[in-house]
This record gives structure tokens, C-alpha cells and sequence, in this order.
């Protein structure tokens, strides 16, 4: 029996890196819904692609920068509506939709309540979206959390979930483990040249993280090492490959959450500049991979972390770099979702 047509929600790049797999091995009458963003689009867009042709409708974002509230219900709504249609009609064909996946976007799951498909499924890992877990528990069947979940931040929402009876999936593994490689743990030292660093610098403008932003750039002139800049929006030579080619570098300067793990994970020490609280980091602050500033302002506490992580890079240069722990996450995932 091949695997139930299903419904992929794919809001953000890491979605993209995340679901691949799981739709390479899918239903060829699966169904994707991309978000309408730059990177998203380039990725699609890409020879590289590794997502197999699907029936596929792209969506606006209902958030972003200087977006008004009454453009984002709008936005929202008409978002909706054309995901309940495509829902609708699948039904008329023989080939209905049996389960829809998304991760923090939770509009869809409306959509396919609307369209009753059955199986309406929400992975989250940011405790602080509360107004998606909002609209996840109006409509969600399924609820699958990370590792180190923080009911403190989440407003309520587990405790709901319980009161509801919607079922809860708790991973064990970390999520990037499953389209991650595992790092190599004998790297050859480096005896010349000054430290390279990748810096992911972000734009914002999403439902939760207008708080949470730090701008890292005044950073790097005291550096003393070679950066490269990846911003978010902006066009790189192999949009898939982002995940990947951090481990080329000695270290990483995130204002990103989701790269900040990715690179922990991957063996490489990195600068977390953001007021973000997520309990995914929980476990690695203080592991001598990650270190974390909420401000840019001159001070000790700014000197030290900072001064923590050169030294971290400066071991990783010398073929000292710690190792990491891995798990098997994608067929955990793969179990739930079947």
C-alpha cells in the first residue's frame, strides 16, 4: 500500500529542508502549498531541487514588514479560501487529500478542516507562536512537539491540547537531524589564515520574532575574521545548500534561531544574537558550541560570550572541535506521519 495523498505546508525554508524527504517518498498526488517569500522561490526555482513534481499552489504571506493588520486578515482570508477550494476539489476527483502536515503554519489546518480531511497534523517547535497553537487547537487532530518543549512559554497550549484530546507526539530527536549530515568529528587542523565565519542576518517581519531580533553587523568589525553574509531575502548560488556549506566554516554568527541549531549540530560554534527563547537551545547553551548575547551593547557580559565563542572557534581551527550527539529523527517523524 503506497503512502495516503497528503497535503505539505511549506511557510519557511527550513520547511523546504525538513519535508523533502518525506515528499520524495510520498504520494505522487500529493499536494504542496509553498508561502510566496524569496527564498522559497528560489528554491523551487532551483536545478538543485530535490522535490519531485507535485500539484503545487503558492500562497501569500499573511505577516511581514510594514504589512497593516487589515492586509494581513486579507492576506489571511484569501490565503484560506484558496487552500479550502483546492482541498474541495480533490475531493471531487478520486483522489481526496487524507492528511495534511504543516509545521507553525497553522492556517491550512483550517482549510482542511473545512474540506474535512481527516488527519490534520501540526509540528511546531517555537513555544512562543501563540497565535498559531490558537488556531491549531481549533482545528488540529494531531499536535507534534520537539525535544526540551517549554510549557512556560507556550501559553497554555499543551495543557489545552490534553483538555481537547488531541493527540501528542513528542520527538526525541532533534529536527535538523533529518536532512542534516553528521558531522565528522576528526577535521583537519588549520594552521594559516584567519577564522571564516558565516553571519545570517535576518529581516523579521514575522507573527512572533518583533521582539525577539538583534542586529549582529556591529559585531563584526572587532572580529578580526573573514565573514561571509548570508541575508535572508537576498539570492546565494545554491539556495539548498545553505544547511550544508556551514560546516566549511570555523564558526557562525546567527541572528536566527533555526541556524543557530543547525550549525550547533553540525559541530560548528556559534554567536546567537537574539532575544529569542526556544527550548530546543536549552540543551546547548553552556556546551561550548553554543553561546548567546541578547544586546549589542559594550560590556562584560558581551565581552565574555563573545570571548568564549573565539576560543571555541580558534579549537574547531585546531581539529579540537567538540563532538555532537545525533539521532534518528527522520524515520521517528516517519513513524508518526505514516
Amino acid at each position: 500500500m503506497g503512502e495516503s495523498p497528503t497535503c505539505w505546508v511549506l511557510d519557511h525554508p527550513a520547511h523546504m529542508q525538513l519535508f523533502h524527504r518525506f515528499i520524495q517518498s510520498g504520494s505522487p498526488v500529493d499536494i504542496i502549498v509553498v508561502t510566496r517569500r524569496p527564498e522559497i522561490s528560489a528554491m523551487m526555482a532551483s536545478e538543485e531541487s530535490p522535490l519531485p513534481k507535485r500539484h503545487t499552489l503558492t500562497v501569500q504571506r499573511p505577516f511581514g514588514r510594514r504589512v497593516l493588520p487589515i492586509q494581513r486578515e486579507l492576506r489571511a482570508l484569501r490565503r484560506l479560501r484558496a487552500v479550502t477550494s483546492l482541498l474541495k476539489r480533490r475531493n471531487l476527483t478520486g483522489k481526496p487529500i487524507e492528511k495534511i502536515v504543516v509545521k507553525g503554519a497553522a492556517l491550512e489546518l483550517r482549510a482542511a478542516k473545512k474540506a474535512k480531511i481527516p488527519r490534520r497534523i501540526y509540528l511546531t517547535d517555537t513555544e512562543v507562536n501563540h497565535l498559531a497553537h490558537r488556531i491549531a487547537l481549533s482545528a488540529a487532530t494531531e499536535v507534534i512537539v520537539t525535544p526540551n518543549w517549554r510549557q512556560d512559554l507556550d501559553g497554555g497550549f499543551i495543557d489545552a491540547c490534553k483538555e481537547q484530546g488531541i493527540k501528542i507526539h513528542n520527538l526525541t530527536g532533534e529536527l535538523p537531524h533529518a536532512y542534516l549530515s553528521q558531522p565528522v568529528s576528526n577535521r583537519e587542523a588549520k594552521q594559516e589564515g584567519v577564522p571564516t565565519i558565516i553571519h545570517r542576518a535576518l529581516v523579521g517581519g514575522g507573527v512572533h520574532d518583533k521582539d525577539e531580533m538583534v542586529a549582529a553587523a556591529s559585531l563584526i568589525p572587532d572580529l578580526g575574521m573573514r565573514v561571509t553574509t548570508v541575508a535572508e531575502n537576498h539570492p546565494i548560488n545554491s539556495p539548498w545548500g545553505l544547511p550544508m556549506a556551514i560546516s566549511e566554516y570555523d564558526g557562525v554568527l546567527s541572528e536566527s534561531v533555526t541556524l543557530a541549531l543547525e550549525s550547533v549540530l553540525s559541530g560548528v560554534p556559534t554567536l546567537l544574537v537574539s532575544k529569542a527563547q526556544r527550548g530546543f537551545l536549552d540543551p546547548h547553551l553552556g556546551g561550548g558550541l553554543l553561546f548567546r548575547i541578547e544586546s549589542t551593547i559594550k560590556g562584560p557580559a558581551l565581552n565574555n560570550e563573545v570571548a568564549a565563542w573565539r576560543e571555541a572557534v580558534q579549537m574547531r581551527r585546531r581539529g579540537d572541535g567538540l563532538a555532537t550527539g545525533w539521532s534518528d529523527c527522520y524515520n521517528e517523524l516517519k513513524q508518526i506521519l505514516r
